[in-house]
């Protein structure tokens, strides 16, 4: 019976006196009681229990670690680094795949695990004791990590064991100082080659913020660049604040920057944030005055006075980089569309979606199938994928009825072998049952995609635009289960390659550069079942269902 947090044994509380206890099996059974025992503790058990379950949390992180390092050495322990055939990813990016896959991150996330795991098993093993005894957290075991990356030896040794007798009582930030003194004097050289490295490397990116806002950054620029940029941004957004901008100086300088980057020469981008929050500001004095917004103010002078200011307060800095900065950043693609919004050569829903419920009987006799055969189906349907009737309106439901008991089907298939085959035989059982569905499926799949047609696919390698957009649209993104790559600027793959594949909606689906290249190794396997419904095989033997996402 696992021991209640808080509970008292021998007129003694479950933590007194344990302000250290270690890591592992026990400490989880202590942790295990209900939280609503919490509230037995005083306030200092309960700081016991919090830094408790942080040692907890970095003990299971290194078992992580550790499971991960060793997945790596066996998928490049026989892997020939002499002659890399560059068209398929190497064993080692294959593993990041298939970690990726297997925890449900990027693949940026799953590459860093496994560097980690590999510094923090070898060069590194006394960190990954210490984050295995809770020592430190996995955040201060990276930071130990991300700076003796590519130091000699003899001098990251000295930089890991100078970092371990402070990093339990210091934060990441002055652990990172302190070891990056200690690395810049013991390895100059090798300090100074990285950041040119890094430097090499420098990029502008762009991602989506859970707020439905957007980031862009310049990353890894050189330092003093860095520092140029942001200081004569700032000291512009000093000079539009002086001059009447009421908005906080971080936004002015959110706003300067994006107008020099759409363009704008630097009078004209200080002559519109000046007119803009003098609008507001009138604005706002007229709509408490009257209820009436009102006139514009004067933006020449505005535009005059701001400059005046600005110049005041940055004597003897050249403005003329900003008047080219970014030229041409402001202009935007225009999206593609398809005249009516509608996909050329889209199939009749109805009859598609019975074809998918037919084929399921024929070839996996005893699913239950009736009530989905009983829906409803109705209207036409760009690609492979009907829509349902659900109550009285044309609703798009989860998924094609179809589509979904086939999925689901195959699912149960799979779960059935997983659970009748010893764990070395589970990765060829696997494709094997997979080939066995898909060989299943192949009279039914390709009669309900050539439908009317004289002729299954398109002859000739590449497709044509209408079938590109139909498969774009079905799947948005790469149809690895992790990538987010959008599906315009992936490869269109032949599920089954070209000859004896066929180029048709049913064997092409969209695939990253990166992807494309796993899908060439020998011990990933990807099975188009149905048009749009496909399923990844690992080499370990575990598999992805991927959906069409296109309803």
């Amino acid at each position: 019976m696992a021991a209640v947090v808080g509970g008292i044994s021998d007129g003694r509380r479950e933590w007194e006196g344990r302000e250290w206890f270690p890591p592992g099996p026990q400490l989880a059974i202590c942790l295990s009681g209900e939280k609503g025992r919490l509230d037995d503790l005083t306030d200092d058990e309960l700081l016991q229990v919090a830094a408790a379950a942080r040692r907890q949390t970095s003990w299971a992180q290194a078992r992580e670690l550790a499971a991960i390092a060793e997945l790596t050495r066996r998928r490049t322990a026989d892997e020939d680094a002499t002659d890399p055939d560059h068209r398929v990813l190497s064993g080692w990016e294959s593993v990041t795949e298939e970690v990726a896959a297997a925890l449900t991150v990027t693949s940026n996330t799953a590459a860093t695990l496994v560097h980690l795991a590999e510094r923090l098993t070898g060069p590194l093993a006394e960190t990954g004791e210490a984050l295995g005894a809770g020592r430190l957290d996995m955040a201060k075991a990276r930071v130990i990590c991300d700076v003796t990356d590519r130091l000699p030896e003899e001098a990251a040794g000295r930089v890991e064991r100078a970092a371990l007798e402070t990093a339990s009582g210091q934060t990441t930030g002055q652990l990172r100082r302190r070891i990056r003194r200690i690395a810049q004097r013991l390895a100059p050289e090798a300090i100074e080659e990285r950041r040119r490295e890094a430097a090499r490397q420098r990029r502008l990116e762009l991602w989506d913020t859970p707020s439905g806002t957007t980031d862009l950054a310049l990353c890894d620029l050189a330092t003093e660049d860095a520092h140029a940029i942001y200081n004569k941004i700032t000291a512009a957004a000093h000079g539009i604040k002086a001059d009447g901008d009421t908005r906080p100086l971080s936004a002015i300088r959110a706003d300067l920057a994006a107008q020099l980057l759409h363009g704008a020469e630097l009078p004209e981008a200080i002559r519109v944030l000046l007119t803009q929050t003098r609008d507001e500001s009138a604005a706002s004095n007229s709509a408490d005055a009257s209820g009436h917004p009102a006139d514009c103010c004067d933006g020449a002078s505005s535009g005059r006075s701001g400059m005046a200011t600005t110049r005041a307060t940055m004597p003897g800095i050249d403005w003329a980089p900003f008047a080219a900065v970014a030229s041409g950043f402001g202009e935007r693609s225009a999206l593609r569309t398809e005249p009516g919004g509608g996909l050329a050569g889209g199939r009749d829903g109805a009859s598609i979606g019975r074809s998918v419920l037919a084929a399921t009987r024929e070839a996996m006799p005893g699913v239950g199938v009736g009530a989905a055969s009983g829906a409803a189906v109705s209207g036409p349907c760009e690609g492979s994928v009907p829509r349902t009737e659900s109550g009285g309106g044309d609703e798009e439901r989860g998924g094609d009825t179809g589509i979904a008991v086939l999925a689901d089907e195959v699912e149960r298939r799979l779960r059935h072998v997983q659970g009748r085959v010893p764990p070395r035989e589970l990765p060829s059982a696997v494709r094997q049952t997979v080939q066995r569905i898909h060989r299943q499926f192949a009279g039914a799949r390709d009669a309900a995609c050539q439908g009317d047609d004289e002729v299954h696919g398109r002859p000739g390698y590449r497709p044509s635009a209408a079938m590109r957009r139909e498969v774009e649209a079905r799947h948005p993104t790469c149809v690895f289960p992790t990538c987010n790559q959008p599906s315009h600027r992936c490869d269109l793959d032949h599920t089954v390659p070209w000859q004896p594949g066929i180029t048709c909606r049913c064997n092409l689906a969209p695939l990253c550069r990166r992807h494309h290249r796993l899908k060439q190794r020998t011990d990933w396997r990807l099975f188009q079942v149905w048009a749009g419904l496909l399923i990844w095989v690992t080499p370990s033997g575990a598999w992805y269902l991927v959906r069409p996402e296109r309803q």
